[in-house]
């Protein structure tokens, strides 16, 4: 079981993993149909929407998953992703 520390820790790694993986910023706010200031806005927080975790998944078929993205989510939707 992760503690509250690992849990931040982790998801602040995982974003920047991601944006490493798609270049910069501003092109994983386009990718996912986000404004740029609401990537900084994860950036800040050090963790992404639980909805644009679901899409980035589906994006990368499967090589960044939800879960690893956002460990701290328990009871993911299916229909997350289409709100």
């Amino acid at each position: 079981m992760l503690s509250g520390e690992d849990i931040k820790n982790k998801q602040k790694d995982q974003l920047a993993k991601l944006i490493s993986w798609v270049g910069t910023r501003a092109r994983l706010a386009n990718e996912l149909g986000e404004s740029k200031q609401t990537v900084y806005a994860w950036i800040m927080r050090g963790r992404i929407s639980a909805r644009a975790a679901i899409l980035v998944e589906k994006k990368t078929n499967g090589l960044f998953k939800k879960e690893d993205l956002r460990p701290d989510v328990v009871d993911w939707r299916s229909d997350d992703a289409s709100e």
